[in-house]
């Protein structure tokens, strides 16, 4: 009979053992899975967060400068975890890339919008590219970031003059445009005028960052007009440009 007893008593002994251990994984299968429903992020779309996140470091680095900037500040400023952000973006290279990629988007459809609700009016063209207000000035200034950073960084500098290349080929088809339909002189260099056009933008906006207010709107459209005047046949001069026909400030 003990010897019978001991035996009941020697099988209950493993299940003793087992059941706190299944009882203590029952319990952390339970905390996990609660955890990681509470703390996972809402699903969003892929490229509306993407884009959100750059918006948000397009800010900052028009307020810091890219050397300031980092995935834990745009974490902080979008509102989102560290990891969320990393998610999005292989790392901070890729993030800035994106962002200037932006800029150079968001300008380019300005561009194009400008030259087909002005009849291929020049002036409205290069206005999109002008510091005039605040989001185009905030443009310049991440723009200006981006070129010291390319000053010394290859992957960069490929980039810029990429841009540059790009600006200035637009505002030549832009120019072209208009000679085919009669307004430019013909003795016009074309390409030499859009190289121009764009060094001359492109000294004033630098003078802009660093003294806006002695560059207001209709001084930096004085400095432009005196430019494109010139282009343009004498009896093809468009209203935006003619001292008595100047259309109100972009």
């Amino acid at each position: 009979m003990r010897r019978a007893r001991f035996r009941d008593q020697a099988v209950d002994w493993p299940i003793l053992v087992i059941l706190p251990v299944i009882f203590f994984v029952m319990l952390r299968v339970l905390y996990n899975n609660r955890y990681v429903k509470a703390s996972m992020p809402i699903p969003a779309d892929h490229h509306a967060r993407r884009a959100q996140v750059v918006d948000v470091a397009l800010k900052l680095i028009a307020k810091a400068g890219l050397e300031a900037v980092t995935v834990r500040d745009v974490a902080a400023a979008a509102g989102f975890s560290t990891a969320i952000v990393s998610h999005y973006f292989r790392n901070k290279m890729e993030l800035l890339h994106l962002c200037y990629q932006a800029t150079i988007d968001h300008s380019t459809a300005r561009w194009e919008a400008a030259l087909a609700d002005n009849d291929g009016d020049l002036r409205a063209y290069l206005a999109e590219i002008m510091p005039l207000d605040e989001q185009r000035f905030m443009e310049w200034r991440i723009w200006m970031a981006f070129w010291a950073k390319a000053a010394t960084d290859e992957a960069f500098a490929v980039i810029q003059r990429d841009c540059v290349t790009l600006a200035r080929s637009r505002i030549t088809d832009a120019i072209d445009a208009l000679f085919e339909r009669g307004l430019i002189r013909p003795e016009i260099d074309r390409a030499q005028a859009a190289r121009h056009l764009l060094a001359l933008i492109t000294g004033m906006a630098v003078q802009v960052m660093f003294d806006a207010d002695d560059w207001p709107a209709q001084r930096q459209h004085d400095l432009i007009d005196s430019a494109l005047r010139p282009l343009y046949r004498p009896s093809r001069l468009p209203a935006s440009l003619r001292e008595d026909g100047r259309q109100a400030v972009a």
